[in-house]
């Protein structure tokens, strides 16, 4: 089992970590690819380190240990600062060793969406763009049928969005 839980470790796409009462006992290199720091620079200091601060991460806690008290498992998505300052966006999903017992541990993965997020963003932009266009736009599917259309589409055409979705 031991070695398993070493392969999964050294295996994982995603950062691996384990606190017992907010400290971190071990991280994976993911882990620290992620966060920049090497496993020594980690080990033995509280995860305060890694947000940009403490609001953040009482924030966290709270929500995380609320989902692990009703449901066996937290998730939430959070920000973390690097090493080098760069702040990334994080989904972070936690479950404890021993559900009766929280001090033998937290099992905990961080996933980095910053780039998800940066999408995310650009994609609002561009539609807040598009709605905002005098000409109209429309988005169709491959069945032809309007998926998207901004409000001077809607006018131009004499149709309301709902009519045009139908």
């Amino acid at each position: 089992a031991e070695s398993r839980l070493r392969s999964v470790f050294r295996a994982a796409p995603v950062g691996i970590g384990l606190v017992c009462n907010r400290v971190l006992v071990e991280v994976n290199d993911r882990l620290c690819e992620m966060v920049g720091y090497r496993p020594d620079e980690l080990l033995g200091r509280n995860s305060l380190m890694l947000y940009p601060g403490r609001e953040e991460w009482e924030f966290v806690g709270r929500e995380k240990y609320r989902q692990i008290a009703e449901r066996g498992t937290g998730v939430v998505e959070t920000r973390w600062r690097r090493k080098d300052g760069e702040v990334i966006d994080v989904l972070l999903s936690s479950t404890p060793l021993d559900p009766a017992d929280l001090e033998k541990g937290v099992t905990f993965t961080a996933l980095d969406i910053s780039e998800q997020k940066r999408m995310e963003e650009a994609l609002r932009f561009t539609q807040f763009a598009i709605d905002h266009l005098a000409d109209g736009a429309v988005w169709l599917t491959e069945e032809a049928r309007f998926s998207y259309m901004n409000d001077a589409s809607c006018r131009l055409l004499g149709y309301s969005r709902e009519e045009l979705e139908q």
